[in-house]
This record gives C-alpha cells, sequence and structure tokens, in this order.
C-alpha cells in the first residue's frame, strides 16, 4: 500500500499516539494506589504503542520501544512489584507495586508487540 493511501491512519496516530501515552500516565497519576490501576495504565501504554506499530510499521515500533529497554523496564517492573509485596508495612507499598505493574505490563506488552511484528515469515516464495 501506498504511503499517500495511508494518510488518515498516520494522521490519527501521530495525534492520538501521545494523548494515549498521557492518558496512561494520568490513570496511573490519579487513581488511588491498591485499585490495580498499574496494570490497566500499563495496558493503555501498550496501546500506544500497538497504534504506533500499525500505523508507522515493525522498524519504527522497534526504534521508538527497542527490546532492550523493553526487557530493563519488565525486570524493573518485576522488581518494584516484588519488593512492595515483601515490604507491605512500607510507607510508599501501595505506590511502587502499582509503578511496577505498570513497568512490568508495559515492558511486557513491547516484547510481545516486537516478538509478533518481527517474526521472519516460514515459508518463502520459492517453496510455494
Amino acid at each position: 500500500m501506498m504511503r499517500s493511501a495511508q494518510i488518515v491512519l498516520l494522521s490519527a496516530a501521530r495525534f492520538y499516539t501521545p494523548l494515549i501515552a498521557l492518558f496512561a500516565f494520568a490513570l496511573l497519576a490519579l487513581y488511588a494506589p491498591g485499585a490495580g490501576v498499574g496494570f490497566a495504565a500499563g495496558l493503555a501504554f501498550a496501546l500506544a504503542l500497538a497504534l504506533h506499530l500499525i500505523a508507522f510499521g515493525a522498524q519504527a515500533a522497534r526504534a521508538a520501544a527497542p527490546p532492550g529497554v523493553a526487557r530493563l523496564l519488565l525486570s524493573l517492573g518485576l522488581a518494584a512489584s516484588f519488593g512492595a509485596a515483601a515490604a507491605p508495612g512500607w510507607a510508599y507499598a501501595a505506590q511502587a507495586m502499582e509503578a511496577g505493574l505498570f513497568c512490568a505490563t508495559a515492558g511486557a506488552g513491547a516484547l510481545m508487540l516486537a516478538v509478533l511484528s518481527g517474526r521472519a515469515p516460514s515459508l518463502r516464495d520459492e517453496d510455494w
């Protein structure tokens, strides 16, 4: 498909991707910790990455969220979540848990999108 045929999709993605990311961060910042909002905010952030992938392609999505950064985000999120679960008496345990869930969900979503979009086709045209 020609690039000019996708002008509406590209314009919508350029407009809505930052708004979706801002919505994810607003969810994380404004809702009460302990309600599982970190997971929902992580899914919203992964939705922004998926929209970027659909509109601009796999190479642009890997440049926007490199797999190394996604792995680091996933591991830091899991460490924060486990640390907050291990110390429930800590004053900021609920906030650390929500931030950890956000990081883990966003990192896992970015990795899943990178794997699904970057998979090489298993059959070549010559094999048909």
